[in-house]
């Protein structure tokens, strides 16, 4: 180190020897002092640096001494920065060949707009407005600060990594600040983002605060981006601080190219109410986006004599000593600031050696420049360097040319252009102020992480070894402060609910046991078996599957997995059940009207096979529908966290709004189709049920057809569907009320269904066993809308009796070889039966 040193200090002497044998080349410093609203000053000295070595250096611009005009302040004004340009380049000023400035983006702007008219290139230091990528507008300006436009996904990345959606904007009305507003807050839109925005003027009210709501009290957000220069940023966090809106509760962010220490009243001497080391402790924990290149090998080779580690020595030890004299002071953009005076020496130096070797025609070819004045016909030359002129637009393109074709390692990294003229950067560091072992006159940039650029709208985020969530933020369990959202606490129903109904539903589920027992043991009496008992197995089947949906419906849960299964399988097998137990009722009902409306001698009788068919057939509508939904994704119902807070949030210890949400099955269109076609399905089956009933009301055979208590099956069940679809007009946070309604429809109408087609069997069973008096007269008249029939009166069953005697007869003498003789063989009498 020793050695290199001496070797640098050597080429600084034999610089300053040579200096006065070579030619002078000029071009123009511009930089913003303390005064103006951003402070590049300190860049002078890095600027100055690499000056003399290059002119140490005899490999560029041999014979030439580069050589800057006297510093002018801009003051980050465009109107100052336009005059200073104007007088620059007009006599008695020397010629120059190129302009370094103007120190911020503010002044740049207006000379970058003509700059290209005096044949000149400007190359800034300290401009990010992405307005200057606008090639048409600014032909001659490149930049060896990056474009604010790697910025936007840098920070849509970073605010993606810690979860937040939503961000307040702290915005200077300054065309630098409220561009890049402008140009990240779609992006960040369009990511999901919410974002606010307060807009401020300069300067800032220094009595009676900042106003209400200034930090968006109302709203409560709580990640913030100080969109400012840093002296007002600097008011601003101080109001922070006295509010309390600073880490862990608060977060926020910055630009990482402030000035060292610009919170200390020596850098920005602003007035506020709070001292250095309360902003210190208000900044404690803040992150800043930095795009400056940023050099990961302090002793890596470069191509502009020194490496990281030896620049930032020698440029420390020049602060130190240009402050006595200048006032300068340290600052990020010396590296380059450093490189962008490289950057235009060895393009002179290019264009040096183009003139010197090539031919007029020869360099017109390769850089595709025009070799003539279109307005007035005068051919430009090509001439040495000492000899450039303004109105020379031939050399002004070359050396444009040059800048464009740029490519070094520079003490900043790797420095080339794109077609816009600003720097090639696909990296953005990210630092963290952070108190030094938490003592507030201590604070320290931390490089924690870094995003990489996957195109121009993209950006992955990426940690550097050894951090993460709980190293950047560790007041947080897991790391990263709220942004401001109520912080959702799942609520679910409560057991003065959930026990009942288990309750409820296991007294059910005996029943539907005791049922299917009692249907399976007792099928061969007359009393169950003249009532179909092949299709009660389908109302118990349909009742177990009401049943057993109330044990997932009401489990107290908030697990969104968990809420996710339940939200389509308790509706399908609802849908099961309802479709198996309603299309049996429909069947049973539906063989009455068929046997008793219009009956005849010559009716096909409906089997119990055929009745079982039937019933699958309705029902299978249903199953299809069930299963549909449970294998079809765009079918699936969706666990939808819906915040039921009232206009009052209770707060946790970190002052977050506290909201009550519950889990709501969502449904997109395409299910809310799927829904609708199923609960027409379902109420065609129950208007076809009502209507049964109605038709079959007078009919008084029980114990074949069960009509009096089916019907009022279907009206219950009618009544049961009309409370679960008043669900809709109970208010969402009123949940276990919601659920009570629905489940409890559910649970009273399939025990009523139980109840009303199995009870009265069973009390029949038990007061006639062997089904004697089934067919007596008492319960066998039938009143329709025509007649009124008696269709077992005594007369008929005594004839039949009669008939079935007479035949055995016949029979047995048949088998006996007899001839058939009986009381009613006579001549008159038929073999089919008729008389005449």
């Amino acid at each position: 180190m020793a050695v290199k040193g001496a070797y640098i200090l050597v080429l600084l002497i034999e610089a300053m020897l040579g200096a006065a044998h070579n030619q002078e080349l000029r071009y123009a410093l511009f930089s913003s002092g303390p005064t103006g609203g951003f402070d590049s000053s300190g860049a002078v000295p890095a600027i100055e640096l690499a000056e003399e070595l290059i002119n140490a250096d005899n490999s560029i611009l041999p014979g030439y001494n580069l050589t800057h005009t006297p510093v002018v302040d801009t003051m980050c004004d465009r109107t100052v920065s336009l005059n200073k340009y104007f007088d620059a380049i007009s006599p008695p000023h020397p010629t120059v060949l190129g302009l370094l400035g103007c120190g911020c983006s503010m002044a740049s702007t207006p000379v970058a707009e003509i700059i290209h008219h005096s044949s000149i290139s400007q190359i800034s230091y300290a401009s990010s407005l992405s307005e200057l990528s606008n090639r048409e507008s600014f032909l001659n300006f490149f930049r060896t600060y990056p474009s604010d436009t790697i910025f936007t996904p840098a920070i849509v990345s970073l605010i993606q990594e810690y979860g937040w959606r939503r961000i307040a904007f702290i915005t200077q009305d300054d065309s630098l600040f409220t561009e890049t507003l402008a140009q990240v807050q779609d992006p960040l839109e369009k990511a999901g983002i919410e974002v606010a925005n307060r807009m401020i003027s300069s300067p800032l009210p220094m009595t009676g605060g900042l106003g209400a709501n200034f930090f968006f009290e109302d709203e409560d957000y709580r990640v913030f981006f100080l969109n400012t220069y840093s002296a007002i940023g600097r008011q601003i966090i101080c109001e922070a601080y006295l509010k309390g809106y600073t880490y862990p509760k608060y977060a926020w962010l910055t630009y990482g190219w402030y000035q060292n220490r610009w919170w200390t009243e020596e850098v920005n001497p602003e007035p506020t109410n709070c001292t250095d080391n309360q902003l210190a402790e208000a900044l404690h924990r803040s992150s800043a986006l930095q795009l400056l290149p940023n050099l990961n090998k302090l002793n890596s080779t470069t191509d502009t004599r020194l490496t990281p580690r030896e620049f930032d020595s020698l440029y420390k030890g020049r602060i130190a000593d240009y402050t006595q004299d200048n006032n300068y002071t340290y600052t990020l953009f010396a590296t380059v600031a450093y490189d962008a005076l490289w950057t235009l020496a060895l393009a002179l130096n290019r264009t040096n050696e183009m003139v010197g070797s090539l031919e007029r025609e020869e360099i017109l070819n390769m850089t595709r420049c025009g070799g003539t004045d279109e307005e007035t016909g005068v051919k430009w030359e090509v001439v040495s360097l000492e000899n450039f002129t303004y109105s020379n637009q031939l050399m002004g393109c070359i050396i444009r040319w040059n800048l464009e074709k740029t490519d070094f390692v520079g003490v900043s990294g790797k420095v080339n252009f794109d077609n816009d003229g600003s720097r090639v950067v696909g990296v953005v560091d990210i630092f963290q102020y952070r108190l030094i072992n938490n003592e507030s006159s201590v604070i320290s940039r931390v490089y924690f992480g870094f995003t990489q650029n996957i195109n121009d709208s993209q950006a992955d985020f990426f940690y550097k070894s050894g951090e993460s969530n709980i190293t950047v933020f560790p007041s947080f369990e897991g790391g990263v402060p709220p942004d401001g959202r109520p912080v959702p606490q799942f609520i679910t129903y409560n057991f003065a609910l959930v026990i009942p109904c288990y309750i409820f539903a296991a007294v059910g589920l005996v029943l539907c046991t005791v049922c299917l027992l009692f249907n399976f043991t007792q099928r061969k009496k007359r009393v169950v078996k003249l009532t179909s008992p092949n299709i009660n197995y389908f109302i118990i089947m349909g009742a177990y599957c009401h049943y057993i949906s109330i044990y997932l419906r009401v489990l107290p849960s908030t697990d969104y997995t968990f809420t996710f299964v339940r939200c389509f399988i308790v509706s399908t097998i609802n849908t099961i059940g309802y479709s198996l137990a309603f299309s049996a009722i429909l069947v049973k009902m539906g063989r009455v009207y068929y046997i008793f409306h219009n009956p005849s001698l010559g009716k096909k009788t409906l089997t119990d096979w055929k009745l079982v068919l039937i019933v699958m057939g309705i029902s299978g509508i249903g199953v299809v529908l069930a299963v549909l939904q449970v294998t079809v994704p765009q079918l699936q119902p969706i666990p939808y966290p819906l915040n039921v807070t009232t206009d009052t949030f209770s707060r946790n210890e970190f002052g977050e709004r506290i909201s009550e949400v519950v889990y709501q099955c969502y449904t997109e269109t395409i299910h809310t189709i799927y829904l609708t076609v199923t609960f027409v399905y379902l109420a065609i089956l129950q208007i076809i049920g009502i209507v049964l009933a109605i038709q079959t009301r007078k009919i008084k055979i029980k114990l074949l057809n069960d009509s009096k208590y089916i019907a009022a099956v279907i009206y219950i069940s009618s009544i049961a569907l009309f409370f679960i679809g008043s669900n809709v007009i109970i208010p969402d946070q009123f949940i276990n009320i919601e659920e009570a309604l629905f489940s409890g429809s559910i649970l009273v109408g399939t025990t009523f269904f139980l109840a009303l087609v199995f009870i009265p069997k069973m009390i029949s069973l038990y007061r006639d066993p062997e089904g004697d008096f089934v067919l007596n007269q008492t319960n066998n008249s039938v009143q329709t809308n025509e007649t009124s029939v008696n269709l077992f009166s005594g007369d008929a069953t005594t004839q039949m009796k009669e008939k079935i005697v007479e035949l055995e007869h016949l029979l047995k003498q048949f088998q006996n070889g007899r001839t058939l003789s009986c009381p009613r063989c006579h001549s008159d009498y038929q073999p089919n039966g008729h008389q005449n």
